[in-house]
């Protein structure tokens, strides 16, 4: 997975967004217990993932919108990462989700200095 690889010549900020569908999400443990789904299950093997490839935390935040023309929302974790040299690799967060069976939806964005946020990596079933 090419595009997971970010390479970097010096440490640096990197923006990202992991997105799910909220329909997907609801699948697991109904909406009632979105927050131990999220928090217990999927945050962590994120998070996990990213401690694992050495990526520091600078700043997250979760968020919810709409998806036009779809009868969904989706959830949306930005974080904000210091990745040193020689750069980060965001393809432990799709394994370690797959492993879990926890992937369906996923979508991550990369932030661009000039598109601003691209996507690198599309389930079948991401709302993008």
């Amino acid at each position: 997975m090419k595009k997971l690889d970010i390479k970097v010549l010096y440490e640096q900020p990197i923006e990202i967004r992991i997105e799910f569908p909220l329909s997907i999400l609801y699948g697991y443990n109904g909406p009632s217990d979105l927050d131990i789904t999220w928090d217990d299950h999927i945050m962590y093997l994120i998070n996990e993932a990213l401690d694992k490839a050495g990526a520091y935390r600078k700043h997250s935040t979760l968020e919810e919108y709409p998806v036009a023309g779809k009868n969904d929302e989706i959830l949306s974790y930005q974080l904000t990462l210091i990745v040193q040299p020689p750069g980060l690799n965001l393809y432990g967060i799709v394994e370690d989700l797959t492993q879990e069976d926890f992937q369906k939806g996923l979508c991550i964005k990369l932030k661009s200095e000039y598109r601003g946020f691209e996507v690198i990596y599309a389930d079948p079933f991401a709302l993008i």
